[in-house]
């Protein structure tokens, strides 16, 4: 009997000694961890104008749709102002109807006076020569020379006035365009009074705010919890990722439903282990340094989100990576153990 004992010690032994070799085994080939998390795409709602909340379209918890109204805020002031910057872009473009016009008119008043300017100079030029022999007194010559130059100083006075006149039709061009921006401004702003969901997904905290609340540019009213993607940030063990890299399958167990597996894949490793990125990171150049194993984040995108099973962000979830190329033996004895 006393071989017998020690044969069913011996099997025991033994069978302990495979568990455990079989247990490190798939460990290897299938890590995994519980310090992982739900996370999503969040979008802080934020005023692009200032004003009063007039109405809030959304209840905490709602889901809503890209693009559905959230919340309004008093348009009056911004409607007063595209009426305005309509004004201003009227009257500016008034103007260049009536500087268009002042151009013309210098345009035919430079012709005239280019024309009177040539017959005053030729006038003068014959009464010069007609006073170098004599048939016409210098007193008359000087007169007519004096009449060219009064010509030649209106043609110029009326070239100086109509380029002024082009300078303004310039400058009012660059108002016109400046009054369209300004309204392009205007009409921006007012149709900012009312915030659309960018995403769709789910409002939290919309309790927060009341109609009534003055709220500023870029003010944090609520969030919105995107459902279109969610993905797992799974704090592995440094000794455990030798073998994990993009692209692998993995297995999500979500705490709030524990009869249901999600599907994922691994999209990436973090660059540093999460102490790295911390407020103080830890100083290991002292005496009484102690090693500790470090845990690096792993983000597992969920491939197959379930509607009837509504993810939320912060809840816990349990990641096991399919590192791939595990023996046959490894996967018939995953399930068991």
């Amino acid at each position: 009997m006393r071989w017998l004992k020690r044969f069913v010690v011996l099997i025991i032994l033994i069978i302990v000694a495979f568990g455990a070799y079989a247990y490190f085994q798939i460990a290897d080939y299938y890590p995994s961890t519980d310090d992982a998390y739900i996370h999503a795409h969040v979008v802080n709602i934020a005023p692009r104008v200032t004003g009063h909340i007039v109405d809030v379209y959304v209840h905490d918890n709602q889901v809503v749709r890209a693009g559905q109204p959230l919340v309004k805020i008093d348009p009056e002031a911004y409607q007063y102002d595209v009426q305005k910057a309509e004004a201003d872009l009227a009257h500016a473009q008034r103007q260049t109807a009536a500087i268009q016009a002042n151009i013309a008119a210098a345009e035919a008043h430079v012709s005239e006076d280019r024309i009177n300017y040539q017959n005053a100079q030729r006038n003068a030029q014959r009464a010069a020569a007609l006073a170098a022999q004599k048939y016409l007194s210098a007193q008359e010559a000087d007169n007519r020379m004096t009449a060219a130059k009064s010509a030649l100083a209106q043609w110029q006075a009326e070239k100086a006035n109509l380029a002024a006149t082009r300078a303004q039709l310039s400058l009012n061009v660059a108002q016109i365009a400046a009054a369209k921006a300004a309204l392009n401004t205007a009409k921006m702003n007012l149709s900012r009074t009312i915030l659309y969901a960018p995403i769709t997904g789910v409002v939290s905290k919309v309790d927060k705010i009341h109609v009534g609340d003055v709220v500023n540019v870029n003010q944090d009213l609520f969030p919105l919890i995107g459902n279109a993607e969610y993905w797992v940030e799974a704090n592995y063990k440094e000794t455990d990722l030798n073998r994990v890299h993009p692209g692998q399958a993995a297995n999500v167990q979500v705490d709030m439903y524990p009869n249901h597996q999600f599907k994922g894949k691994v999209v990436s490793l973090s660059g540093g282990a999460g102490n790295a990125f911390s407020l103080l990171p830890p100083e290991n150049a002292t005496g009484n340094w102690v090693k500790v194993t470090q845990r690096v984040p792993v983000r597992v995108m969920i491939t197959n989100p379930d509607p009837k099973l509504p993810l939320h962000i912060g809840t816990s979830a349990t990641v096991t990576i399919n590192t791939g190329g595990a023996p046959a033996w490894v996967n018939f004895l995953k399930p068991i153990l």
